[in-house]
This record gives structure tokens, sequence and C-alpha cells, in this order.
């Protein structure tokens, strides 16, 4: 039977049916597109719970780079001077990749010594090196995150007065994920949302285009009517593609929303409309086909 057909049969089922299994293929392609290597997600997700758990202060990979931050200030340095050296030696011995590059995947917690044996990493793997090294020198250090960036929180209790500082570019959002010794503790309120919308700006800017464009090809094929007219297709799937483009324009998300939030949300509108134009199909008089999605 050709496609056509089975779509067409499928429409002509009820909706508890049929819109389930649209949700379905879509989540498949979009986790299949995300995360390709599937047999990460384990180790993954067990990270994120407990973020400090990839520290390593003893791996003997970080000798060399304790060597680079005590010839610049010294073995006795406090936190105040060992932070911009250290943060230094790891941004230059550790080049900047998306994880894409290196992992393939969307994201990923790697461990010290994965960082080390891929030799390049993100903001997440640059912060893994950096807090493992302060540990390694004497100092408490711990992950934080506002879901866009991973950085380190520092503290150095051996003075008159206890030290805390921020290091490895702390983020402009409020930390929604913040590791401590009993695991990952998570901050749920208005800053997460806020942070969830400038992590999926960012994502959206720089996540390669021709992945997004399989995940625009599986929306476009679970909203097209079967019985639209080839115009409505070809209209909504345009619209759907200026959505992406006006979202991928807006730019990496800084201290608000993105670069130039008023491209957000025309590319939210632009997208809503692309579904709707897609997806619905005004009943003519007599009309018994005219199924909504």
């Amino acid at each position: 039977m050709p496609l056509k057909e089975h779509w067409q049969r499928l429409h002509h089922r009820p909706r508890w049916v049929r819109w389930p299994l649209k949700a379905g293929f879509l989540l498949v392609v979009v986790a299949l597109t995300l995360y390709p290597k599937v047999w990460l997600i384990p180790a993954w997700v067990q990270r994120l719970a407990n973020l400090n758990s990839v520290l390593d202060p003893q791996h003997p990979g970080l000798a060399s780079f304790q060597e680079d931050v005590t010839a610049a200030v010294g073995g006795s340095a406090s936190l105040v001077d060992a932070a911009e050296p250290v943060e230094h030696v790891v941004c230059r011995r550790i080049p900047y990749a998306y994880d894409w590059e290196t992992w393939g995947v969307m994201d990923y917690l790697p461990t010290v010594d994965e960082v080390l044996a891929a030799g390049r990493e993100d903001c997440d793997g640059r912060a893994v090196i950096a807090a493992s090294l302060l540990r390694r020198m004497g100092f408490e250090a711990w992950l934080v995150t506002d879901l866009k960036h991973t950085w380190v929180v520092a503290r150095d209790d051996r003075g008159a007065e206890p030290v805390e500082i921020e290091l490895m570019s702390p983020g402009a959002g409020e930390r929604t994920l913040t590791g401590d010794e009993t695991g990952t503790r998570t901050m749920l309120n208005l800053a997460t949302i806020r942070n969830l919308a400038r992590s999926l700006t960012f994502g959206v800017a720089v996540f390669p285009l021709v992945r997004e464009l399989i995940i625009f090809a599986a929306l476009c094929a679970i909203l097209v009517h079967p019985w639209s007219p080839l115009w409505r297709r070809i209209a909504g799937c345009g619209v759907l593609l200026l959505a992406l483009a006006t979202l991928r324009a807006a730019g990496e998300s800084a201290q608000t929303l993105a670069a130039t939030p008023p491209l957000v949300w025309t590319g939210v509108a632009l997208l809503v409309a692309g579904c709707v134009t897609l997806a619905v199909r005004r009943r003519e008089p007599g009309d018994t086909t005219a199924h909504k999605p």
C-alpha cells in the first residue's frame, strides 16, 4: 500500500490513536538527532544527578597543570591569587569545542580522564578540569550551571575570613544546578524558566543546521494534512523553515533571552503559524474527510 494511503488511513483513526503515534515518531527522531550515541545517555544522566562525581583531583594528568599554575603564582598561593592562573592554564591547554564536535551528542558531562583524552571540551569539561585542579591545590571547589553555561565556585577557609569566588566565566543566569557532597541541588523557580529559555535559544543558534533540518523535516511530516492542498503544504513548510532561520538569527543567548530577543518571539510566532497552517484544514460543507491532525 502506498505511503499516502497509509497516511490517509491513519487520519481516519481517532485522535487518541494518531496523536500518540505522531508524537512518538517525532520524539524518536528528536532523541536520535540530538543523541545518536544513545549509550552515552545513562552516564550523562547519572552525572547530572551528582555533578561533582566527575571531579578527580588525584588524576596524574593534572600534575602538569598544577606545575604551570605553581610556576605563575608559587606553591602557597591564596585562592584569590590562584584563580586567574588556573582559568588561564585550563583555557590554554583545553581548547573550546562543542559537545557535538567532541562526543557527537547535544550535551555531555565528561570525567577528567575523558577531557584529557579528548584534548578539547566546552564549558563543562573545562570546569571539570578547573575544579579538580583547585581541589588538588587544597581548595574546596564544585560545579554549578545555569543550564546554558557551567562554571566553578571555589572556597578557601584557610585565612582569617573564608573566601568564596566564582571562576571559569560565571554565567549570566542564577544557579539552577549546584554540585555538593550529597549530589546535585536543583533550584526550581522563575529564574529556572528564564535559564531554560536562554539555553534553548543558544542551542538553536549554534547547533548544527543539518541536524536541525532533520527535526524540521520530521515536524513537517507529522503535521501535514493528507487532504490539504499543495499550496498549503508548501506555505506551512516555508513558514516553519522561516521560523528556524529566525530563531537561529536570534544569536547566542547572553545577559537576556538572546542577543536580539524580538527575533526569538518572531520565530516562536512563525513556528506556531507554520504548525497551524500544516495541521488544520477548514471543513467544507458536506466534507467528511477534513480531519484535524
